[in-house]
């Protein structure tokens, strides 16, 4: 099968601010953005763009939401250009292949897009058609598919070129399946997704939601004639935007779901803690309970609770990204309408049906897991005020026996002191106890203060049952 001009761009972006991101800057690639695109180049063409180089202080601050960052533009192109030449292996003569990188920033991200292409003319000639085997050539060792970066949201891969003849019109999906099969060949295919038409030519996405922890975005557009070339170019600038808030949108839903798994875990771990507690109406309760372990509990239970909230609003901030995200996406939508006059039902799919579905999804967690939230509160309410029943409880019991040892000692200390009034004798030797000699008097009153000790706190305990 052949096809004529290939051209595959390649849209790509990532984050430029990490301040909220808990990581140091020794474990981010702020230049991944830049290094890919010269890795690109120089795997495919042996070239070195040197990109980082050729860019303005990225860091920039501007209240643009848009800022091209080439450094000295050639007549108002903000793209850096390049060509060379690639060898095919049933060929012995090379063909050339021309290309651009165009940087920029879009609100608090970078974004590069990358083309590499067939010309259509070469020396005012038209090129012939190309084996669409040539789609390997532009993708060694898959240096097209960006590493994963704690900075990076993704990515969306165009592939296009024209078909070569009206028999091509109705195999196109073969054709769109062997360039597919070309691009990655050996790296695993993205799973097919749908078919439409884009500017009155046929279209076809590859990647699947239901796969989104190894989602790729594919899109295999073959031109049946020059409308859908003319109007590309008529709007390259707002499928660039179109792009970055679909990237964002599903780097959010992405996001959500390892959300999703911590949460889960999270909700697991709190009803482990409330099943091994023992229950009020429990007749045992009481015989269970343990200060020591409850103060325990109240230590865990309120980080536990603290992580459970963050990760909570962490969910709630990716649904509001994906909302905002989506309304920018429509609103390039609008201005792609109002620039070609199409129909645009293939791209108005992810906002009326992909975006609405990452929303509910999150909405459906959300309300899961704050019934999670709503114990934990409940948990720890109802552990303090156990702990404090508990503590008065034991702080009465203890301010009781004080007052009763109070009552008895001192009663006794009383008595001791009118007894021992023989206390002149104690230094009489000390005879023999016996049944014929009479008590000692410092017996006796020992004997008559420890009576009087135990009496008085007999009679302290009745005082402290009546009240």
């Amino acid at each position: 099968m052949k096809i004529y001009a290939p051209n595959i761009h390649l849209f790509t972006f990532q984050l430029y601010k990490i301040s909220n991101l808990d990581l140091t800057k020794s474990q981010i690639d702020r230049h991944l953005i830049w290094t890919t695109g010269d890795e690109i180049v120089h795997r495919t063409l042996n070239k070195d763009l040197h990109l980082y180089q050729r860019l303005i202080n990225v860091d920039t601050e501007s209240n643009n939401p848009r800022l091209d960052l080439l450094k000295d533009p050639i007549q108002d192109n903000y793209a850096v250009t390049f060509d060379g030449q690639i060898s095919l292996d049933h060929q012995n003569q090379d063909l050339l292949i021309k290309g651009f990188a165009y940087p920029l920033r879009l609100h608090d991200s970078y974004g590069l897009w990358l083309n590499l292409r067939r010309p259509e003319k070469e020396n005012n000639i038209e090129t012939d058609d190309l084996d669409i085997a040539v789609f390997s050539k532009l993708n060694p060792h898959n240096c097209l598919i960006v590493k994963e970066n704690p900075l990076f949201l993704g990515q969306t891969l165009l592939i296009t070129g024209w078909l070569t003849g009206a028999k091509d019109k109705k195999i196109v999906q073969q054709i769109a399946k062997e360039c597919l099969k070309s691009i990655f060949h050996s790296y695993p295919l993205s799973s097919f997704n749908r078919q439409g038409e884009l500017f009155g030519s046929p279209i076809f996405e590859y990647g699947l939601f239901s796969q989104i922890g190894n989602y790729q975005h594919v899109l295999i557009w073959l031109f049946a004639d020059g409308e859908a070339d003319t109007k590309f170019n008529q709007c390259y600038q707002e499928l660039l935007d179109l792009w970055f808030f679909r990237t964002k949108s599903v780097k959010a839903f992405k996001d959500s779901r390892e959300i999703y798994k911590a949460l889960d875990l999270a909700y697991l771990e709190v009803e482990t803690i409330l099943e091994k507690f023992p229950k009020l109406e429990d007749k045992q309760f009481r015989n269970h309970l343990n200060l020591k372990d409850l103060k325990t509990q109240l230590k865990i239970l309120p980080q536990l609770s603290l992580n459970y909230t963050r990760l909570l609003r962490n969910l709630e901030e990716y649904h509001n990204t994906i909302i905002i995200n989506t309304n920018n996406y429509n609103e390039r939508l609008q201005q792609i309408r109002d620039l070609t006059n199409s129909d645009l039902t293939f791209l108005e799919t992810f906002s009326q049906k992909n975006s609405p579905y990452f929303q509910q999804q999150i909405t459906a967690d959300l309300g899961y897991f704050h019934h999670g939230s709503a114990l934990l509160s409940q948990a720890i309410d109802s552990i303090r005020g156990i702990v404090e029943i508990e503590q008065a409880e034991r702080d009465h019991s203890l301010g009781n026996l004080i007052q009763i040892l109070g009552i008895g000692f001192g009663g006794g200390a009383i008595a001791s002191g009118i007894i021992t009034q023989h206390i002149d004798k104690i230094s009489q030797p000390i005879p023999l106890v016996s049944l014929n000699n009479p008590s000692y008097p410092v017996y006796a009153s020992c004997f008559w203060s420890a009576i009087a000790t135990l009496c008085f706190t007999a009679l302290g305990w009745l005082i402290t049952k009546c009240k």
